[in-house]
């Protein structure tokens, strides 16, 4: 793993190889990735008015604003599409999300919020989302995408649509390097399991999705929240899955 001037992001975010041409950009508790090959592709961009973390990421591998050509949406929660309009404007990348998640990035439906049964849960979601809907800034979508479609990205990145946590989450699968990006489908946070039931919409869904997460096949997997498992992720996933069927 190699740090990339780490010490230099405030907030305690910093970039690291996680494989080769793959590189981890955290955000104290979530995370981003940037994958580079002739160009740059930004899977998720963090909080809200962070982009000059990105942006320094973008710096410290040696590229320019306009080497960033892509943005890849994996749902549309503020803490993964915080700095997407602002990248966007200052780099002129193209952004690609589910068609089931665009109205909201763009801005046309309003952003859902956390769920809010439970007395516990009506608490939480009245505040955090109006938090949430104040930070949130939308933009236009330039490529919707579904399930199975492959991105000429990282010599092939293929999108496995994994709806629940939101009805258009996107998973990423990237063959060559045996990695796969699952969002928030799952969380790696004390081990490996569902992401929290406030922010999940579907839970059932989301469980199904995990499902078919642990039937691909990937040594390495990166996560919107947790750190990165490495060596056969794929059965950790599929223990996770039995734990869920008891």
């Amino acid at each position: 793993m190699t740090a990339l001037s780490g010490a230099r992001y405030f907030a305690a975010a910093m970039a690291n190889e996680i494989v080769p041409g793959v590189y981890e950009v955290s955000f104290r508790f979530v995370h981003a990735w940037v994958i580079a090959d002739d160009g740059l592709t930004m899977v998720d961009t963090g909080l809200p008015k962070r982009a000059q973390v990105l942006m320094r990421t973008v710096q410290d591998l040696r590229r320019q604003p306009t080497d960033v050509r892509t943005i890849i949406v994996t749902h549309h929660h503020t803490d993964h599409m915080g700095n997407l309009a602002a990248i966007k404007n200052r780099t002129g990348a193209r952004v690609i999300a589910h068609a089931a998640d665009v109205p909201v990035i763009t801005g046309d439906r309003p952003h859902p919020g956390p769920r809010k049964e439970g007395f516990v849960n009506k608490l939480l979601g009245a505040t955090m989302g109006r938090v949430g809907a104040a930070e949130a800034v939308s933009t236009t979508v330039d490529q919707q995408v579904e399930d199975g479609e492959e991105l000429a990205v990282g010599n092939g990145l293929r999108v496995v649509h994994t709806p629940g946590h939101t009805p258009g989450h996107i998973s990423l699968l990237m063959p060559s390097r045996r990695l796969l990006f699952a969002g928030d489908a799952v969380a790696n946070l004390m081990g490996l399991r569902e992401s929290p039931a406030l922010f999940t919409q579907d839970i059932e869904q989301a469980r199904q999705s995990i499902r078919k997460l642990a039937e691909l096949e990937f040594d390495t997997a990166c996560f919107g929240h947790g750190r990165v498992l490495r060596g056969e992720a794929n059965l950790r996933f599929r223990r996770l899955v039995e734990r869920l069927s008891r």
